[in-house]
């Protein structure tokens, strides 16, 4: 198995990676990035964390100089992957071919996101059209099926295997949509008709909704959501539309349908700066949701978003205080769930270790030149931005749980004990701290991290 070579037209080179087992995927992977580098080409990886692991440990030094992207969560929506990890990385080197390994499709992935992977496959060839990349998109042909295999090769012009290169007899580009005509069926439920005259109550109406179907929080993201596609439909769909709040399958569905139609297959991976409120089309709904759908036919055009419902046993909120006992009560039976925040915080955080010097002595950290070249600055201090984002999230959950500790009677003492400093300075720490002004908080710096 061997390294695609660019196609010499200097224009977009995108080859499927079909293998089976961890050294097939290694021998692809790790054999595209070295050529690139080889090459002088700036390398991103967009893999699932696992993978990306895995890339990491047989690249060894020359990790430093690639792009690390954790798919699963950069692309957890596949709306996000083309304008906030394809073009991102492409256009950051207007000049130059790029390599990029994407793997959108991974085991976690629910039956509902493949359509949407599937488009996005199609999609990326309308998106890097003419620019100098080249795109290694890798399948596990051991535990994907026989459609997701032929899916691939109708949207990639040549295959790698074990065997060899291969062009594909199946290739169809032009093919983008081929499940969208699901979205077109009548809608059913209640339906609140919006125009400019009203459209301030859209965001009510889906929060009402939201409430009494299970989804948790201040619902101020759906408010996002909904507000923006409010507005896309008054402008497209001759100043009215239709939104409906529904739960489907652990999700709630947010659907917005208007009368007009919208022929750009990359209306919903929007390619705006998003600094710029007056260009960001769908790019902030594709952040803010796990899953969109859009799709324009003879009645108009749909668009679905969909947020990810809690489960019936997860908890949304911290349990209610109880009264003081003499001994704290023993830890609850399921684990309490972290916001988001801290998994991303503690995901950016766990990059950090392999900066760290081999010798902790102030020799061994003060960098060289020869070392400067070698290992550039920004993965350092794209670490040193993560610890910080980390510290913040930890800090904020010491003070929850020290407050979570009073509330079930544990005294300052023992608090102390667990903190491992004295009940005076815990107590000075956190037991006054709602009595006197933050000061960090009038300190210019970073936002605290909301929800944590």
């Amino acid at each position: 198995m061997t390294a695609p070579a660019p196609r010499r037209d200097d224009g977009f080179a995108h080859p499927a990676l079909f293998y089976r087992g961890t050294a097939e995927y290694l021998e692809g992977t790790v054999a595209f990035v070295r050529a690139g580098l080889t090459a002088g080409e700036p390398v991103a990886l967009a893999v699932p964390g696992p993978n990306l692991r895995l890339i990491l440990t047989e690249l060894g030094t020359d990790a430093d100089r690639v792009r690390l992207l954790d798919m699963t969560r950069a692309g957890r929506n596949p709306g996000r992957m083309i304008p906030n990890v394809l073009r991102t990385f492409a256009d950051s080197y207007p000049r130059r071919r790029v390599r990029i390994i994407g793997e959108h499709q991974w085991t976690g992935r629910t039956l509902k996101e493949y359509p949407a992977c599937t488009q996005h496959e199609a999609l990326i060839s309308i998106a890097l059209a003419g620019r100098p990349v080249t795109m290694l998109c890798p399948y596990d042909a051991e535990r994907v099926g026989p459609r997701t295999l032929a899916d691939a090769e109708a949207h990639h012009p040549w295959v790698i295997d074990a065997s060899g290169e291969r062009l594909t007899s199946g290739f169809a580009p032009e093919r983008v949509d081929p499940d969208g005509h699901q979205l077109c069926e009548p809608p059913t439920g209640t339906g609140f008709p919006f125009d400019a005259t009203n459209q301030a109550l859209a965001g009510q109406f889906a929060c009402d909704h939201a409430t009494r179907l299970g989804l948790g929080g201040d619902h101020s993201e759906l408010k996002l959501i909904v507000g923006e596609l409010v507005a896309r439909s008054l402008v497209h769909g001759a100043g009215t539309g239709t939104l409906r709040i529904w739960a489907q399958r652990g999700y709630l569905v947010c659907e917005v349908r208007h009368s007009g139609h919208i022929n750009d297959p990359l209306a919903d991976r929007p390619l705006a700066d998003p600094r710029r409120p007056d260009g960001r089309g769908l790019l902030l709904v594709n952040h803010l949701s796990d899953l969109v759908e859009q799709h324009s036919c003879a009645q108009g055009t749909t668009t679905r978003v969909y947020l990810k419902l809690p489960s019936a046993n997860e908890p949304s909120k911290e349990p209610a205080p109880t009264a003081p006992r003499a001994r704290p009560p023993g830890p609850p039976a399921g684990p309490t769930p972290l916001p988001w925040q801290t998994y991303e915080a503690l995901h950016a955080a766990e990059r950090f270790g392999r900066y760290l010097p081999q010798d902790a002595s102030p020799d061994a950290a003060r960098p060289t030149a020869t070392s400067t070249e070698r290992r550039p600055a920004e993965p350092v201090l794209e670490a040193l931005t993560a610890v910080e984002a980390l510290a913040r999230v930890v800090d904020r959950w010491r003070a929850r749980l020290v407050r979570l500790a009073r509330t079930r009677g544990a005294p300052w003492n023992d608090i102390g004990q667990s903190l491992g400093v004295s009940k005076q300075a815990a107590h000075e720490r956190y037991g006054r701290a709602r009595s006197r002004p933050n000061k960090r908080s009038s300190q210019v710096g970073p936002p605290p991290v909301q929800g944590a």
